[in-house]
């Protein structure tokens, strides 16, 4: 089984964990039990699902007219599909003998325009990281680590493609264990976790506890930080995989209630900024296209240049404190401090005043 591994990346010191745009947004792997037409078309309302969530971040509504509308003719919002045969090492409950993966990619245009008629949020590919600290006992307490090929981490992969989430995994030598303890980590001790986490510069921190109960069912306990926060959830699920998309699938609508563009944000406020250190025509265009590309913007308007300084107009789809969150994600765009008057002079509140950011490319 080929686990597309780009979301989970080996941190070294030196390595810094900011986010990056996520890819495979329109994509999407489902079981069917054979190539025909039938299984074809109900996969594709699966996968349809799938993409839903992972653009918008959210929990796809089940009675929302415009979804029902498009899981019924889910198959047609495919851009293309393949088929590749389940292995045995895969062969669980939800996926029996002979089944094999329906592998789409579906039009994201289209996506798009069902996200919005729907009134749903939409997510830009620009996300935070979530460092996961997580301990299995089974025969044994174990810390998943990176760089490990055992279910664990397969099940971490695949849920993170799932749930368009960057997953960081500590590589827990000397000084994480000595930091953290598994005893720590098997407590979910939180003072522990983050003081553990602060080597990684990861923009949110799950930290959880997974174990199988006298049913044979698998139980986790999740806590989840972010932005000076904590969150608790616990599981129970027949597979391992279910257990951990549950947990990411928390993870990502905490992130998502943050980040994502909701309808009532959908509004076009123009926001004037100047941007410095931008020396020649490369970084002019690899400015411009930065911010075209972010979900929050609607419009870029180049208004004037002068020296290494550009003025620019962004038309917003949401807040200047939602495109600021956006920004610190990679920190390509600095804002500036701009320093006080002498004498503790005031601002004309009546003169619009221009946002200052330094280009860090």
């Amino acid at each position: 089984m080929k686990f597309q591994l780009c979301f989970i990346a080996l941190i070294l010191l030196a390595t810094s964990s900011w986010a990056k745009p996520v890819s495979g947004l329109y994509d999407a792997r489902v079981p069917v039990p054979d190539q025909q037409l039938v299984s074809r078309q109900d996969g594709a309302k699966q996968g349809l699902i799938e993409v839903l969530q992972k653009v918008s971040g959210f929990t796809v509504p089940a009675e929302n007219a415009v979804i029902l509308k498009a899981l019924e003719i889910a198959d047609q919002y495919l851009y293309q599909y393949s088929y590749e045969a389940v292995q045995k090492d895969e062969w669980d409950a939800s996926i029996p003998p002979g089944s094999s993966w329906l592998k789409m990619r579906f039009e994201a245009q289209s996506i798009q325009r069902i996200i919005k008629a729907a009134n749903m949020p939409l997510w830009g590919n620009n996300r935070p990281t979530v460092l996961l600290w997580l301990i299995k006992e089974e025969r044994g307490r174990s810390v998943l680590i990176d760089g490990l090929d055992d279910n664990v981490s397969k099940a971490v992969a695949n849920a993170s493609q799932v749930r368009g989430v960057p997953v960081v995994l500590p590589v827990y030598d000397l000084e994480d264990s000595i930091r953290l303890p598994q005893e720590s980590l098997w407590g979910l001790f939180s003072g522990s976790i983050l003081e553990a986490s602060k080597r990684y510069d990861a923009e949110s921190v799950m930290a959880a506890r997974v174990y199988k109960n006298t049913k044979g069912n698998w139980v986790g306990q999740w806590r989840f930080y972010f932005k000076e926060r904590e969150s608790n959830y616990e599981f129970e699920t027949q597979e391992l995989s279910q257990q951990v998309l549950s947990g990411l699938s928390a993870s990502a609508e905490v992130l998502a209630n943050t980040f994502a563009i909701k309808p009532n944000d959908a509004r076009s406020d123009v926001l004037a900024i100047k941007v410095g250190n931008v020396k020649n025509l490369k970084q002019y265009a690899a400015l411009v296209n930065y911010l075209e590309d972010l979900t929050i913007t609607k419009k870029v308007f180049v208004a004037g240049i002068k020296g290494d300084d550009m003025d620019l107009q962004l038309t917003l789809s949401g807040s200047f404190s939602q495109l600021k969150q956006v920004l610190a994600l990679d920190k390509k765009l600095i804002e500036e401090v701009v320093p006080v008057k002498a004498g503790g002079q005031e601002l004309d509140p009546l003169v619009p005043q221009v946002i200052k950011f330094s280009w860090q490319s």
